[in-house]
């Protein structure tokens, strides 16, 4: 568990994305730090971009054991200015959360560049960017413990930290018949991605606080193909994103960045849950999967990231402040 201040500090941090406007904010991440993994964002002139608001029953989830001697209660981490706490061990979009909820999304697409295809398709059946929805996690008829997950959460292979240094990387991953990455119009999904690893990197800055956190995460470029019995409307949609994903050079690449925490705690049958905003976008990329030398120039205009570091577990009383906070 981790020390009271700081637990309340997140809950204030989380009470206040309820009240201030979602704004884009332009920041880099220094991914020359980055030495365990070499996958890096790649430019693009195809990208949606999609933000899934807590407030809006939308988000990823990070799942840790209550137990801390079990073997997915996650790691804590050794790095320097790490917070307290463990890691999330699990992570899935909200809909795949074990926690009931009514979800069918983990965040819904915002703005389009490129993709002339999709962009004409949608206008001219007068069908909002609000329809267009993605999300992942675990197959339906998959237990959540088939989610991406950090393995044997062992230093070394499944993540890698140092006393010296303010980074930690690790890897989320899991069998590729488990889990999904889905594009989703209305609540029909429409697009299937191909799976990867989610690669994953905080940096907790010059201070043991969390105002200088700065969190990533990426995968490898996935090919993505049609979903099946599809009705017209759903299939065009499809045919018109793929015509796109081609013309882009075949692939999707999915980014995240975040240099802010806000997020919402409960728990559940033993667990913590703990649900994040998340921004991220798709990106058209080359289907030859080679991955650009780490830059510190590919700042993203989203908000949020994959793992938020070590966001704090929250003792029951904490819950309960922090639910009387949100109701004020």
């Amino acid at each position: 568990m981790g020390n009271s201040a700081l637990s309340l500090f997140l809950g204030l941090m989380s009470t206040a994305s309820v009240l201030m406007p979602i704004t884009a904010q332009a920041a880099t991440f220094d991914y020359s730090k980055i030495k365990n993994f070499s996958t890096r964002p790649i430019e693009s002139d195809y990208v949606l971009d999609f933000f899934g608001d807590i407030t809006e029953n939308e988000g990823y989830a990070l799942i840790n054991n209550l137990d801390p001697n079990a073997p997915d209660a996650g790691h804590v981490s050794i790095a320097k200015n790490a917070l307290p706490g463990s890691s999330g061990y699990y992570t899935m979009g909200r809909p795949a959360s074990p926690a009931p909820n009514t979800a069918t999304r983990s965040a819904t697409l915002k703005s389009i560049k490129g993709f002339p295809n999709l962009s004409t398709y949608l206008n001219s059946n007068n069908i909002p960017l609000s329809s267009i929805g993605f999300s992942y996690g675990q197959k339906a008829d998959r237990d959540f413990t088939k989610a991406l997950n950090l393995g044997e959460d062992k230093l070394g292979q499944d993540w890698f930290a140092s006393p010296d240094s303010t980074i930690e990387e690790r890897i989320y991953q899991t069998g590729p018949n488990d889990e999904e990455n889905i594009l989703i119009y209305g609540t029909t999904k429409v697009v299937d991605f191909g799976s990867s690893p989610f690669y994953f990197a905080t940096d907790n800055g010059p201070t043991p606080g969390v105002s200088d956190n700065f969190n990533v995460f990426l995968n490898d470029p996935v090919p993505a193909t049609k979903a099946a019995n599809l009705d017209p409307i759903a299939s065009g949609l499809a045919d018109a994103f793929l015509e796109d994903l081609a013309a882009a050079g075949g692939s999707i690449q999915t980014i995240s960045e975040d240099s802010t925490l806000r997020a919402e705690f409960t728990t559940y049958n033993g667990y913590d849950v703990t649900y994040v905003n998340f921004p991220l976008q798709l990106r058209g990329v080359s289907s030859s999967r080679n991955i650009p030398e780490s830059s510190s120039g590919l700042g993203l205009l989203i908000f949020g990231a994959l793992g938020t570091a070590a966001l704090i577990k929250q003792q029951k009383n904490k819950l309960k402040m922090y639910n009387f906070i949100t109701k004020e």
